[in-house]
């Protein structure tokens, strides 16, 4: 295959990928509960551009539009030593399955440590890691209250964490809804009264009412 095909292949999935991510991940809120406790997720648009993988001179916001859009071109995606095709494929092929990840079995990372940069928490469902931070503004201050996701590894990263643990649920909402309204995952052995009493607090009352009863 020669490198315009590369190119020609892979912007092909990162549109496949643009289109999951805005349809299903951005603008909605995540939770994640597991070891008694919980942490609120977000997907953003401005962070799509660092999961591919791949190496372009357009702005974050600029790829994700274009990628959206269906106008990104071979032409404006590369390869190179930072960037291998490879293992841009292999991200671009687990950037389609995050929304998956959302909802089914997973793991939840604490303290990973990468060559490059560490993480207070991170998913997995073993083929590949999702990395969140709190973001901050220009004077490292944290701003918000919910984690982001900010990188995708293709590895599990458990010898790089200091702790895992099973995530026992997965919830859902609007970013404009007040409380959460979809679980996207239980785990088997959990019920609903696991629920850690902060998060019953969390809940819609049509999620709230099998607890009750």
């Amino acid at each position: 295959m020669s490198v315009r095909e590369d190119r020609k292949n892979a912007v092909a999935m990162i549109a496949a990928a643009a289109q999951s991510y805005k349809n299903l991940l951005v603008g909605k809120r995540f939770l994640y509960v597991f070891d008694g406790r919980y942490i609120e997720v977000l997907f953003e648009s401005k962070n799509f551009r660092h999961l591919t993988g791949v190496s372009t001179h357009l702005s974050a916001k600029r790829f994700y539009k274009y990628a959206i859009e269906q106008k990104l071109a071979a032409s404006q995606i590369w390869f190179d030593a930072n960037h291998p095709y490879a293992l841009s494929m292999r991200k671009l092929r687990h950037l389609g399955d995050i929304a998956k990840m959302s909802s089914s079995e997973s793991f939840m990372l604490e303290r990973i440590s990468t060559d490059t940069q560490n993480y207070k928490f991170g998913t997995t469902d073993l083929h590949f890691t999702l990395c969140m931070g709190k973001p901050t503004d220009a004077e490292g201050n944290v701003v918000g209250d919910c984690f982001v996701v900010e990188s995708l590894r293709d590895e599990d990263c458990f010898s790089k964490s200091a702790d895992v643990f099973a995530v026992t649920h997965i919830l859902s909402k609007s970013n404009d809804a007040k409380k959460y309204t979809d679980i996207l995952f239980m785990d088997a052995a959990a019920t609903l009264d696991d629920f850690p009493n902060e998060v019953k607090q969390m809940l819609s009352n049509e999620l709230l009412e099998p607890i009750k009863l």
